[in-house]
């Protein structure tokens, strides 16, 4: 690398420049004692891409970028991170700072300000759009971004909710159409101010415009978020199992790595014990005994370490949940996996449908302020601030056994998809077991505790 910057001693620190051997970095700083640069393109490491300084002062590094992106990036001279102060293209930041960017065309060249090619950066030129709408529940307007295919005739899409500012995807407007999904991309603060505020109750709300805006198949609801977003994503994936397919989260801080040594010897039984044990949300875990659910991360990543995404998937699939683990070695966290890793994301997503039918049913939560129903049971509790928790398994023989915690009145949706019906099921609830001869193939039976 040396020798490749060498060549370009003596030029002015600039903006970057497209020379023959690549992107051409360069900071002037004679007081500064290491520069090294740190972007989409490496995973915002801090010391991966040190600059050389050459005689002139000048700190200078050339990298290979991909053609048709956009890279933001910043220099860290000394350990403090500056924007470049030669380039005054600068994009927004989750902090609500700025970074520095580039946009790089087909050919590899930088784009300079007004070249017509940077149309395909912006949304327009995505056809990515914008819609709103107030919520009931937060007297709060919410703008969200979408992105669909051309509708054919009475055709139902899949749906996937994309959590914290996938906006910033290069490559998800591209899957969403090839793939026929209708993408919704909620504004970071429904994340960040609601969901990861226990406030979940802004999803189903969101789900229900979702619905009333777009054609959507509704057993094909799908969610993904990334960073905080893959928090979010397993959130609602926790509270709300019946009404999505499968979700998939995407180097998230699932808050689990300190239960590392303790899950690792641990059987089935013993780690479903030791999920009880916990406080909320992590208890919430058995949740998705069957649920799908696909975890990638980079091995790479400095801010939230691969461990959090390894530990999650060794308790899914202890719990015999149906989930895939792909670990990225040479990324950091960045959106650029994100964009390298949607393909197995949505070929995830193409091979599951919501079961709304399940025979056997694992739901614990907090409280009981945001559900009242789950697949075929709805439910009210004792105390609605307080937990609540109900198993209910369903077996050959026409038995429906429930084992339930803080609820007072049940409505059994029964239908001959998970029972033999017409006929007589036994329902056995506190010890006790009720005898309940149905003469029809869907029938609704109440239970009061």
């Amino acid at each position: 690398m040396l020798d490749k910057v060498k060549q370009y001693g003596g030029w002015w620190a600039t903006k970057p420049l497209r020379v023959k051997e690549g992107i051409l970095f360069s900071y002037y700083s004679p007081r500064a004692k290491e520069v090294f640069l740190a972007g989409d393109f490496n995973g915002w490491k801090k010391r991966a891409t040190a600059l050389v300084m050459g005689r002139d002062d000048v700190w200078r590094m050339i990298l290979e970028l991909k053609p048709n992106r956009s890279y933001d990036y910043k220099y860290i001279v000394d350990g403090n991170w500056v924007n470049d102060p030669n380039n005054e293209d600068l994009n927004p930041d989750v902090a609500g700072g700025s970074n520095s960017i580039i946009y790089i065309g087909s050919n590899g060249n930088i784009l300079p300000v007004g070249h017509p090619g940077r149309f395909k950066f912006t949304l327009e030129g995505r056809q990515i759009y914008s819609r709103s709408y107030l919520s009931t529940k937060y007297h709060q307007k919410f703008e969200f971004y979408y992105i669909s295919p051309t509708l054919e005739e009475d055709e139902k899409l899949p749906v996937v909710i994309c959590l914290n500012n996938y906006i910033k995807s290069q490559e998800l407007h591209r899957y969403a159409r090839e793939n026929r999904y209708l993408a919704i991309i909620p504004p970071v603060t429904l994340g960040a101010q609601y969901i990861r505020q226990g406030k979940l109750d802004v999803f189903p709300e969101l789900l229900e415009v979702i619905k009333e805006s777009f054609p959507i198949d509704e057993d094909r609801v799908f969610v993904t978020g990334m960073s905080y977003g893959g928090l979010e994503a397993l959130l609602v994936s926790l509270y709300y199992p019946d009404l999505i397919a499968a979700s998939a989260v995407v180097f998230g801080p699932y808050r689990l790595g300190s239960y590392k040594d303790k899950i690792q010897k641990m059987s089935r039984e013993e780690l479903e014990q030791f999920l009880d044990s916990l406080d909320y949300p992590q208890r919430m875990l058995k949740n998705l005994k069957d649920f799908p659910l696909y975890i990638s991360h980079g091995g790479g990543d400095e801010a939230i370490p691969l461990e959090e995404g390894l530990i999650l998937h060794e308790i899914l699939k202890k719990l015999g949940a149906p989930t895939e683990l792909t670990s990225y070695p040479e990324h950091g966290h960045t959106w650029y996996m994100v964009d390298e890793d949607l393909p197995r994301v949505f070929n995830w997503f193409k091979r599951f449908r919501r079961n709304g039918l399940p025979k056997h049913i694992n739901y614990t939560a907090p409280n009981g302020f945001f559900k009242s129903s789950i697949f075929w049971l709805d439910f009210s509790p004792f105390q609605i601030e307080y937990p609540i928790k109900i198993e209910a398994n369903v077996n050959e023989n026409n038995r429906l056994k429930l084992r339930i915690e803080n609820i007072k009145r049940m409505k059994l949706k029964l239908s001959s998809k998970i029972l033999k019906l017409p006929g007589v099921v036994y329902i056995h609830a506190n010890n006790r077991t009720q005898q309940v001869d149905i003469h029809e193939e869907d029938k609704e039976v109440e239970l009061t505790f």
